[in-house]
């Protein structure tokens, strides 16, 4: 497992003020702030060499307006970079959609604010790498992990033991070799865990297993190989062990 930077950052603001906020707030986030400049003219060249995924720029600015600077900005950056808006006044939200904005955030930034744009920017992030998992199926399938800490975690096939759900909270749990467990994000599904990897097998309705770390399979019992080999709850239900026996003799 790993700590992954999901985004590179670049903040435009002529307030030093709200771009201190701004920062301190970033800082719960799997990101990386590589630049923060109050002068439009410096920042317009520091985006355009640095090209960040993200960028959180003020509308109202003195010497050119973010609108304005992202009118400019989209003949020399790729469209993949992502924009969010933010300024004290909501009457530039029509505009800012027009200029393609990722999203609009209302000063002075809040953690609620935030992280609605961040979950929903890790979301368009995470719909990119199953794409590139698609296109190059060779490369290392990865999940992305939002648990209920706020907390973004890279996750590649052979870490994850098996997944469960949790009945009164209604979400997928996953678990890993170190037994380390982490809360799924609310859309995921099923259906969403097995389309990552042909190793994911389900064996019962509240239960998915990686099938290469299933030690024997005795009774209606699946034993994971250690160091999770006393798990005693992945029971075989009579709907899914016809797939999962077909899975485990293929391996």
């Amino acid at each position: 497992m790993e700590n992954w930077s999901l985004a590179r950052v670049y903040i435009v603001d002529d307030n030093e003020g709200a771009i201190a906020l701004l920062r301190r707030l970033l800082a719960d986030y799997s990101v990386e702030i590589i630049g923060a400049e109050t002068d439009t003219q410096k920042a317009m060249e520091e985006v355009i060499e640095l090209e960040p995924d993200l960028l959180f720029i003020d509308v109202e600015m003195p010497e050119m307006s973010g609108l304005d600077f992202c009118s400019e900005l989209q003949k020399w950056v790729t469209s993949e970079m992502k924009v969010v808006f933010y300024t004290g006044y909501d009457k530039y939200l029509l505009d800012a959609i027009r200029r393609r904005a990722f999203d609009y955030m209302l000063k002075p930034a809040t953690k609620g604010e935030l992280a609605k744009i961040m979950t929903r920017y890790y979301e368009s992030r995470l719909g990119n790498i199953r794409r590139a998992d698609a296109q190059y199926p060779l490369a290392s399938p990865i999940m992305l992990v939002v648990n209920a800490m706020n907390e973004h975690t890279a996750l590649h096939t052979d870490d994850i033991a098996y997944f469960r759900f949790d009945s009164e909270r209604k979400l997928w749990e996953v678990v890993c070799n170190n037994n380390v467990c982490y809360t799924l994000r609310h859309k995921t599904t099923a259906d969403v865990i097995l389309n990552y990897s042909q190793d994911f097998v389900q064996i019962h309705k509240r239960f998915i297993v990686n099938v290469q770390k299933i030690e024997k399979i005795q009774d209606s019992l699946c034993i994971l190989r250690p160091p999770l080999a006393y798990v005693d709850e992945l029971r075989i239900s009579k709907n899914y062990r016809h797939g999962l026996m077909r899975t485990f003799y293929n391996m």
